[in-house]
C-alpha cells in the first residue's frame, strides 16, 4: 500500500463566506484545488465566478501530512527527496524541521538519517499561502516591474497560477512533483 496523504488548513483563515474546512485526502503529486474539489469541499473553480469565490485558497496556509512505516536497511545515510514543492514550504520529519523551500522550479534533498525511527514516522509539509508569500517577498525585495496582481515575479513559482496569459487566478501550493510517494528515504 502507498503512503496516505492528508490536507488541511494550517492556520486560521479570515473569510466571511466560507466555513471551516475538515481535513481531506490528498493526492501527491498534486495541489490544493483538485484535492478540495475531489472531496466535495469546493465547487469547480473553472465554473461561473467560482475563481473569485475561491480566491481565499491562495491566501491560506496549507499542510500536507503523511504517516509511513520505516525499518532500517543498513545504509549509512537516508535522504528525503522532494522533486517539486510549490513554493514556500517548511518540511518536517517527526516534528523536526529538515528544510525550507522557496523555489518551485528545483528539487530538494534533505539528509534525515538521525530523524527516522523504526516503525511509524510522520512527514509534514507546511506551505505558506502563495499570494501572501508573493506580497511579503515583493515588500522585502522592493519594487520590481510587473503586470499582474499579486506580484508573482517576486516568488519562484509558475506564473500561470496568477492569471498570466489570460488563465484563471488559482494560486495554490502543493507537492506538484515527487520522488516516489511524495518523498523517499534513499540510502547509501
Amino acid at each position: 500500500a502507498g503512503v496516505r496523504w492528508r490536507l488541511r488548513e494550517s492556520a486560521d483563515t479570515t473569510r466571511s463566506s466560507w466555513p471551516a474546512l475538515a481535513e481531506v485526502d490528498a493526492t501527491v503529486p498534486g495541489e490544493v484545488h483538485p484535492d478540495l474539489l475531489a472531496s466535495g469541499t469546493i465547487p469547480d473553480p473553472f465554473d461561473a465566478d467560482n475563481e473569485s469565490l475561491l480566491a481565499w485558497i491562495g491566501r491560506t496556509d496549507w499542510t500536507y501530512a503523511a504517516r509511513f512505516t520505516w525499518s532500517g536497511n543498513g545504509h549509512r545515510r537516508h535522504d528525503l527527496v522532494a522533486e517539486g514543492l510549490d513554493t514556500v514550504a517548511t518540511v518536517k520529519l517527526n516534528g523536526t524541521i529538515v528544510g525550507r523551500t522557496r523555489n518551485q522550479h528545483r528539487g530538494y534533498r534533505f539528509e534525515v538519517t538521525d530523524l527516522l525511527v523504526e516503525g511509524d514516522n510522520e512527514l509534514v509539509v507546511d506551505f505558506e499561502a502563495p499570494v501572501n508569500a508573493a506580497e511579503r517577498l515583493a515588500e522585502e525585495l522592493g519594487p520590481r516591474p510587473h503586470t499582474n496582481q499579486p506580484p508573482f515575479n517576486s516568488i519562484r513559482t509558475m506564473a500561470a497560477n496568477y492569471a498570466r496569459d489570460r488563465g484563471p487566478a488559482l494560486a495554490a501550493p502543493g507537492p506538484w512533483a515527487t520522488a516516489g510517494a511524495g518523498a523517499r528515504a534513499g540510502g547509501r
